[in-house]
């Protein structure tokens, strides 16, 4: 019997531990913390700049000359240049956000695709509404008083 007394007093102090808290200095808790809170926002910057970078390319993708232009041709070579050297290159801001860049790369190439097919595609006219509204079933006829 006092085995069993002792083999179950062990049992309880086992399950009953599992609901305790676990003791921990405040200077460890803060720790496992410090790193996330100071990758943020890296993180944010990060998502802004390829945010602004895909807006540029979309934006001035038509651009013919001047400041959008050269502002496409810039945005187009840091997008489609393969370069993880610097911290700040579209390889490894996409893989610090969670996208893949051959991914976004070939998106990128289809979306432009897809626009060069519109602006080539002849624009055929579409039949405005006519100015004046559809005559009624029982049309009246506006006198003008002659001067």
């Amino acid at each position: 019997m006092i085995l069993y007394d002792v083999n179950h007093a062990a049992a309880v102090d086992e399950a009953t531990s599992l609901f305790q808290p676990d003791s921990l200095l405040p200077i460890e808790y803060f720790e496992n913390f410090r790193g996330k809170v100071q990758t943020e926002p890296e993180k944010r910057l990060m998502l802004a700049v390829l945010e602004d970078a895909l807006d540029c390319f979309q934006k001035h993708f038509s651009s013919r000359g001047g400041r959008g232009l050269r502002i496409f041709r810039e945005t187009e070579e840091w997008i489609f240049r393969e370069d993880s050297g610097r911290l700040f290159s579209f390889d490894n801001i996409c893989e610090v956000v969670g996208f893949d860049p051959q991914y976004m790369r070939r998106q990128l190439v289809k979306w432009r695709e897809r626009k060069i097919s519109e602006l080539a595609a002849p624009k055929t006219k579409k039949s405005k509404a006519p100015a004046r509204p559809a005559p009624a079933l029982f049309p009246c006829r506006r006198v003008i008083p002659a001067r």
